[in-house]
């Protein structure tokens, strides 16, 4: 039996649900969609995703940044080639969008970012954590000192490969654009379909998020995922894409000594650096024999 995934509009600084008790079922969940903005265009990272990876061609500033590396960029940024994965993929954190970005994909992906916040925001809002605490239980990720990363996703149809790998992201929220199926998410051992809904992003939460919340009255889930295999296009179909805004904590260990977990009436308490994990959830998550998992 399919899953039925929550629905939420952002109003007002809060997540309004179609549903009376869908606040709650969203983040035991750890998925739901959200309304895209009204005005929002994403022709640009929809472009962006379709081209990224295409040879460089005179007057088309999407296509040709296989030459980006990590060694210009920084950690875990840059186009990488999956070998376990369909997947090749474009890391960029923001710091880098004006100046590698076409102009009108940098500022989608400060519009995807916005989104991201307030939803971190509306969430926390309804948590019982106290709002003095914020900065620093989220690792200062609604701060310019945050990690916001657009990372672009093609699916190669002809490579003989899993989709991309069973994982959960790293950090706080994550607000994806996909527009095919493809997408599922493990619900008590059973993987279940996250299809599409035009008009809408699909949102779910990250390690830190179920980290900080695991012994607060409103645990958030930080649910297993993946992208099943893709099968080769007919009639001209095109390959599968999707993009993501993701929010992580500040990788400065001087602004951010890790990720907390927040015990009521103790206060925060250190659990883990979060370089170190960020490096190991993502190594274990793009090696063939592993699984992104904490």
């Amino acid at each position: 039996m399919q899953t039925t995934w929550q629905h939420a509009e952002l109003r007002d600084g809060q997540l309004r649900f179609t549903a009376g008790d869908g606040l709650e079922r969203a983040l035991r969940d750890g998925f739901f969609y959200i309304d895209q903005p009204p005005g929002l265009d994403l022709a640009a990272g929809d472009r962006f995703a379709r081209s990224f990876y295409l040879p460089a061609e005179p007057g088309d500033p999407y296509r040709g940044f296989h030459h980006w590396s990590a060694a210009q960029l920084g950690a875990h940024q840059g186009y990488f080639c999956r070998d376990a994965d369909q997947t090749e993929q474009f890391f960029l954190e923001k710091s880098w969008w004006e100046s590698v970005y076409p102009p009108e994909l940098a500022r989608q992906a400060a519009a995807m970012r916005d989104v991201a916040l307030d939803v971190l925001r509306a969430v926390l809002t309804t948590l019982d954590l106290p709002h003095d605490l914020w900065d620093q239980a989220t690792g200062h990720s609604l701060t310019e000192h945050g990690t916001h990363t657009l990372t672009f996703n093609h699916f190669r149809p002809d490579v003989p490969r899993r989709g991309l790998n069973v994982h959960k992201d790293s950090g706080w929220v994550t607000v994806l654009r996909s527009t095919e199926p493809g997408l599922e998410a493990d619900r008590d051992g059973t993987w279940h379909p996250i299809d599409p809904v035009p008009g809408t992003f699909i949102v779910n939460f990250g390690c830190a998020m179920e980290i900080l919340t695991s012994r607060t009255a409103a645990p958030v889930a930080a649910v297993a995922h993946r992208v099943v295999r893709q099968p080769r296009g007919t009639d001209g179909k095109p390959d599968r894409f999707s993009y993501a805004l993701f929010v992580d904590s500040s990788l400065d260990d001087a602004v951010c000594p890790g990720l907390f977990r927040y015990e009521p009436g103790a206060g925060l308490q250190l659990d883990t650096g979060f370089g170190r994990f960020l490096d190991e959830i993502l190594d274990n998550t793009y090696r063939e024999d592993g699984v992104g998992l904490y």
